[in-house]
């Protein structure tokens, strides 16, 4: 393949492939293009306007120079961004290329690898109708941010102030709860306590435990009373229910639940576990890591099974993917080769992973096994325990097999997900049989107050509610966190999300005069137009219109005072900072002040480069036996400009 160039999104992943293939391999370094301020150039048909962003200009024509006349196999990531991405990159070089195909790498290992060139197909045969979907999308976000932000920014007179398509019902779901929980808290009925009458108990071999009973009183006294009724009496053993209860492994990880379980476990935020599953992926450690998908291959089905089926606990199981998935063809996140436990610190050192990446590998490694394991097995048991005429219940739980629990390492369950009445301890009793009561103690009962979504658990309400896809999941929180929308607070291992009063007020403004970009039904509505889209059921304009309409049609024109985006923003942030400028008034506001700033200044800009880009550069100019240009050591954009040119693996 030494005459064939792949074009992938991510640099990490070059030289890995280079090697597996011999062939080029190229990044695009994730989006290349961007929507012009115009968005379309129509509105009959609304055609997108997609420009190469300024910043990537050099890179990105010197990857389509190197397309003239070669066999281009396009491989951006296998989902609707990474074949919008692909698309356009076949549509700028699809003139100039001697062939074109779309390949699809769902893990960077040389199976992989060679398992997506096999099925690669030429680009005109891959379902074009995925691009539609994209730019349905994008236009689609982009008018609702254009068109309805400036408006709320000028109503709440906050220029921290932005709409979106699917940011909005997450946050009107956040601000829902925190009015429930507000409303509950100054209802005098809620905060009314009363008692159940616990009786604490032992038996002849001198096991201690509590029952209750159900019976609810509204104050101590009368509860008291109830007590001193029975002071002599005896505590019996009236009854017992014993039941078996299986618990299934967890099916292989979608993101939402990878997502969950990594923030219950290790305690790590959404957009920080994408982040580390990026990596590992890039290091060929795992399958693609955004997928609504809980099937796996048969190759690996098989894998698991050659490497354990000899083990006790081992289970051959097939996954099928979720109701709403978009995703048959993929697979759950899982790990890329099967090995034995006790590997993983050695790839821990050959990888060079860091702790929160080995973390996660382990997390996705223990799923990934477990999930072709047995069911464990709880025996369940009731004491229905009589003292006079009343009733005491304890309830024990005990493992007798553990099937997915003991392979390969112990797995506790979540604390959260225990109940505290089930006692893990073994009650040597049997019907009729008499236990000591050693005295009795009031159990208060509160009315349930709704509790703080944890970040744990939002992402499944999202995916439940139907509210964006795996590959935006992770983005909600930092944008609602930038927009001072929501707060995120530590409680116990937990982070709970709080809805701020700024948040509450702009769920409340939005509900008055634009209710339906609140509404978790249009949105999910939305979402499943975006996939009949890709399926060739329905067309963009399906999409587009009915959003549009919703904004009254306002179409947007140069003149138009309109916001610019956060990295332009960034952008221009930073240009002052480094050469000691005021912004000038309005930029936060009007993106073509801002845009003016940027190009009145981007050239005055001059800072140096890292201590590593600058050992990169030195590196590539002895490796390519050139030398370095002047004025390297003080710019940036010379060192940049210099490692774009000269790098193989771009």
């Amino acid at each position: 393949m030494q005459n064939t160039i792949i074009i992938i999104e991510s640099p990490n992943k070059c030289e890995k492939i280079e090697k597996i293939t011999g062939a080029k391999v190229y990044a695009t370094k994730g989006h290349f293009k961007e929507l012009s301020k115009e968005i379309v150039s129509n509105y009959q048909d609304y055609t997108p306007i997609f420009e190469i962003k300024k910043e990537k200009k050099y890179q990105i024509n010197q990857i389509f120079n190197e397309c003239k006349g070669k066999d281009v196999i396009i491989a951006t990531d296998p989902d609707r961004e990474g074949y919008g991405i692909g698309y356009m990159v076949y549509d700028t070089i699809k003139n100039i290329a001697k062939s074109i195909k779309r390949a699809e790498f769902h893990e960077i290992t040389e199976s992989g690898i060679k398992k997506g060139l096999d099925r690669a197909v030429p680009f005109t045969n891959s379902n074009l109708k995925e691009f539609d979907s994209f730019k349905a999308r994008a236009v689609g976000d982009k008018l609702v941010g254009f068109i309805m932000s400036p408006t709320y920014i000028n109503k709440l007179n906050d220029k921290n102030i932005s709409v979106g398509r699917v940011q909005t019902p997450a946050l009107a779901l956040i601000v829902k709860r925190e009015l429930e929980i507000k409303e509950f808290n100054k209802n005098p009925a809620s905060k009314q306590i009363s008692y159940k009458i616990k009786a604490k108990l032992q038996t002849r071999d001198g096991i201690e435990f509590n029952a209750i009973n159900d019976n609810i009183f509204t104050s101590k006294e009368e509860a008291n009373a109830k007590i001193a009724e029975f002071a002599n009496a005896m505590a019996k053993v009236y009854q017992i229910d014993t039941k078996q209860i299986k618990i299934k492994p967890n099916a292989p990880f979608r993101t939402s639940q990878l997502q969950e379980i990594a923030s219950k476990r290790l305690g790590f935020s959404s957009d920080k576990t994408m982040s580390l599953a990026q990596k590992l992926f890039e290091k060929g450690l795992i399958t693609y890591h955004r997928t609504d998908s809980n099937t796996i291959s048969d190759e690996f089905i098989n894998e698991v099974e050659a490497k354990f089926k000899e083990q006790e606990w081992y289970e051959k199981r097939e996954y099928k993917a979720g109701v709403q998935s978009q995703a048959q063809a993929h697979e759950a996140i899982r790990i890329s080769h099967v090995h034995e436990y006790t590997k993983i610190e050695e790839i821990g050192v050959k990888e060079n992973l860091s702790d929160d990446e080995k973390a996660l590998y382990e997390l996705i490694f223990l799923n990934s096994v477990q999930s072709q394991a047995k069911n464990a097995i709880n025996e369940n048991t009731t004491y229905d325990i009589s003292i006079t005429t009343l009733s005491f219940k304890t309830k024990t739980s005990k493992c007798i097999y553990n099937g997915f629990k003991g392979a390969l390492k112990e797995e506790s369950q979540d604390d959260e997900d225990k109940d505290e009445e089930v006692l893990e301890i073994t009650l040597n009793l049997k019907q009729g049989d008499e236990v000591k009561i050693t005295g009795y103690e009031l159990a208060e009962v509160k009315k349930q107050a709704p509790k703080h979504y944890k970040e744990s658990n939002f992402i499944s309400l999202l995916e439940k509610e139907g509210i964006g896809r795996p590959s935006t999941y992770a983005t909600f929180l930092p944008t609602l966190l930038k927009r001072e929308y929501v707060i995120i607070e530590k409680k116990g291992k937990n982070q709970i999300i709080i809805a701020t009063s700024k948040g509450i007020n702009f769920i409340k403004t939005i509900k008055a005069n634009d209710e339906w970009v609140s509404q978790s039904e249009f949105t999910k509505q939305m979402e499943s137009v975006l996939d009949e889209i890709s399926d060739g059921k329905v067309g963009y304009l399906d999409f587009i219109k009915p959003l549009h309409e919703k904004m009254g049609f306002v179409k947007l024109n140069s003149g138009e005072t309109k916001p610019p985006s956060d990295k332009q923003l960034e952008w221009a942030k930073s240009i002052a900072k480094n050469i000691n400028l005021e912004l000038p008034k309005g930029i936060e506001r009007d993106w073509k002040i801002c845009s003016n700033f940027i190009e009145k200044n981007k050239d005055k800009d001059v800072r140096p480069p890292s201590d590593k880009q600058l050992a990169f550069a030195k590196k590539l100019a002895t490796d390519n036996k050139v030398e370095l240009p002047n004025g390297i050591e003080k710019d940036v954009k010379i060192c940049s400009n210099f490692i774009d040119k000269h790098i193989k693996k771009k």
